[in-house]
């Protein structure tokens, strides 16, 4: 059950609809046992043991049966033999732990080289979530850069004390901002402060606004001015290359 489970997790991460969940459970079984159909209260069951909310039996049911990829037997459904090789190709990925594969969607990734290990991880998850989708993690992790990028320019310079709170906490993103563009040792070019406020107003709203969803338009539009910004942090920073 660990590994079906485990396979129902990672078309939802890829946001498979359920209906097409279904199929690939259904082809999941017909792999691993071919005499083993799938009955529509076990599809109901496993879904919901992985997370799903209560399943509607008769829609299910009436789904499979519309259709073609699907065949009917005595105990459930399975795979039609001949649709196997086609539904083997889309599901088979989701069989195995994938692991991220590196890229350069946002930021590129030599920017950040060799500078220190904790912002090369996080470049690394806002590329891997922008490709695949998860728009509002990544709006998250672009937040979480530019405050981490501010944090090292006061620290490189001895002016930490300046970015933190009477508990000794840094300051959030809006806190750092402020003391930032007031800074007038530091002179952060416009360009890199109107990007750092886009991706402020972005980020807060992916991880504070519950009835907001970032799209890819959203990650797109604050790309270049991340860009800007990041780089011009590090080089105060004493981190760029």
């Amino acid at each position: 059950m660990t590994d079906v489970l485990r396979f129902i997790k990672a078309m939802n991460e890829d946001t498979v609809p359920v209906k097409e969940q279904v199929v690939g459970l259904l082809w999941l079984l017909t792999s691993t046992n071919e005499s083993a159909p799938g009955s529509v209260a076990d599809l109901c069951k496993t879904l919901e043991a992985a997370g799903h909310a209560s399943q509607n039996s008769s829609r299910m049911r009436e789904q499979l049966e519309a259709d073609k990829r699907v065949v009917r037997r005595r105990e459930g459904f399975a795979i039609s033999a001949r649709h196997e090789s086609q539904i083997s190709k889309k599901f088979q990925a989701f069989t195995t732990r994938r692991t991220i594969r590196a890229s350069d969607s946002v930021l590129p990734r030599e920017i950040f080289e060799g500078t220190r290990a904790y912002i090369e991880r996080v470049v690394a998850q806002i590329n891997g979530s922008y490709d695949h989708s998860m728009h509002d993690c990544c709006a998250v992790m672009c937040r979480r850069l530019g405050e981490t990028l501010i944090i090292e320019v006061y620290e490189a310079k001895g002016r930490s004390m300046e970015i933190k709170d009477a508990n000794n906490n840094f300051f959030m993103l809006n806190g750092l901002l402020e003391v930032l563009k007031k800074d007038a040792k530091i002179n952060l070019g416009r360009n890199s402060k109107k990007g750092l406020d886009d991706l402020k107003e972005l980020g807060d709203k992916s991880a504070h606004n519950r009835r907001f969803n970032a799209r890819q338009t959203d990650i797109d539009a604050i790309r270049v001015g991340l860009r800007t910004a990041a780089e011009e942090l590090m080089h105060l920073a004493g981190l760029a290359k």
